[in-house]
């Protein structure tokens, strides 16, 4: 790592300005002296206003690309909601005694919302109904497994569907760790966590009908652990956080939550919402899966709910969307019919889709350099340039917009797939090339 750091150094400054056709050289020799396998790394470099391709290699070659995915995705499912959406959870009145909250599947709800919604309810209420009709069940980031650690979204989310344990060493080596929960929560924690000289957490959840079992397993050095660990049961844990909301505000109700849905003669109490813009800003910028597969999942439900298939996933969304747009789904290649890991993309596919969406407001959250996943990435390039970055596996990807010192507009996507090079000298050789693309085009 610390030779191919030098090198890019070096090679940055002896900047020197050039024509376009040694700049094309340029780039290949850059490429080649990195010592990445030639045949491992895809690269596209387009004209925003144009299309025309400024330097290529390997631009057809599909690739797994992951940490874009979700932009690809992201915009078929905006289409869908429309750019005003927003998760609203509501309060009705039924009649006089009795009030309907309305759930909207929002991943930012908190217990706090919901103490400000329970305090709109009349002090007399006798019955609280629960309308969960935005989605019908938890659907499991990444895997349909009930005992899986994914975080999972629901119609219920609230607080992050987490709950936070502390673990703290004991006093001497080899004594079992204390763990703190500070959520109310009916869970079984088996503790198996031994104080040693190092820090090694490992977790897992099962899921139960009365109580829910969290074995934390490993060792724990003298710093004291803080871990968000997923809600195993996410309808219990919003019942129970609702209870206790309306205990506070005096309201001891005899029966459980009932489940309805909103009739028209209903009446509108109050409504909590959060837009969009943050939603998009948290997936392009930090990467939440959460609030991703949340406004994946409500776009899915909102175009079955006009249409006449029942089964439809997010990948017939894009795939629609691809065809209703002339795009050429050759260059993206899906498997197992669900956006994952295995997927395998090009460079070209990636670019031409940021062509087609220059305008769109979504690309507007990319991270900028000192944003999200770029924070301490390409700072001097602050206003020229938004991107999506990440890593899975051997794949490292950046990709987006480029305006170069001379005020020309790229669409660009770089993927790395070598699996001698280490992360971080992939993320080097990716910052080498915008930087070269930047001072030079």
């Amino acid at each position: 790592m610390k030779k191919l750091l030098t090198f890019l150094l070096m090679l940055f400054f002896l900047q020197v300005s050039v024509q376009a056709k040694p700049v094309k050289n340029g780039f290949g020799n850059i490429i080649k002296d990195s010592g990445v396998n030639q045949s491992d790394i895809a690269i596209e470099i387009k004209e925003l206003d144009t299309g025309k391709s400024f330097y290529s290699k390997n631009t057809y070659k599909l690739m797994p690309a992951a940490p874009v995915q979700n932009l690809l995705v992201l915009v078929p499912i905006v289409e869908i909601l429309g750019d005003s959406y927003e998760f609203t959870t509501e309060l009705y009145s039924r009649d006089q005694n009795s009030f309907i909250i309305k759930l909207g599947a929002d991943p930012y709800l908190s217990s706090s919302n919901l103490k400000d919604l329970v305090n709109k309810i009349d002090a007399d209420a006798q019955k609280v109904y629960i309308d969960d009709s935005v989605l019908k069940t938890d659907i499991i980031s990444g895997a349909d497994n009930p005992n899986s650690n994914e975080l999972r979204t629901s119609a219920y989310n609230l607080n992050n569907n987490t709950m936070k344990i502390t673990i703290m060493p004991a006093p001497k080596p080899g004594e079992n760790a204390v763990i703190l929960n500070a959520v109310k929560y009916p869970v079984l924690i088996l503790n198996n966590v031994i104080t040693s000289d190092i820090t090694k957490i490992e977790t897992v959840q099962r899921k139960s009908g009365v109580v829910d079992i969290l074995e934390i397993s490993g060792t724990i050095s003298r710093k004291p652990v803080k871990e968000h660990f997923p809600i195993p049961n996410i309808k219990r844990y919003f019942k129970i956080e609702l209870r206790k909301a309306l205990e506070n505000h005096k309201i001891y109700l005899k029966e459980s939550f009932a489940q309805t849905q909103i009739k028209a003669s209903d009446a509108f109490v109050y409504k909590i919402t959060h837009d969009l813009n943050r939603a998009l800003d948290d997936i392009l910028k930090s990467s939440n899966n959460l609030v991703y597969e949340t406004l994946s999942v409500l776009a899915v439900n909102k175009y079955r709910a006009t249409q006449s298939e029942t089964t439809l996933a997010e990948i017939e969304l894009f795939n629609k969307y691809c065809t209703k747009n002339k795009l050429d789904t050759s260059g993206i290649k899906i498997p197992d019919n669900n956006f994952s890991g295995a997927n395998l993309v090009s460079t070209n596919f990636i670019v031409d889709f940021l062509i087609l969406n220059k305008d769109n407001k979504i690309m507007e959250h990319l991270p900028s350099p000192g944003e999200g996943s770029l924070t301490d990435r390409l700072l001097p390039m602050k206003n020229s340039l938004k991107a999506k970055t990440g890593a899975i596996g051997n794949s490292s990807v950046l990709a987006g917009y480029l305006v170069s010192k001379s005020g020309k507009k790229y669409g660009f996507c770089i993927i790395n797939n070598d699996s001698k090079q280490t992360i971080a000298d992939k993320k080097a050789l990716e910052d080498y090339i915008v930087r070269e693309a930047y001072l030079r085009l």
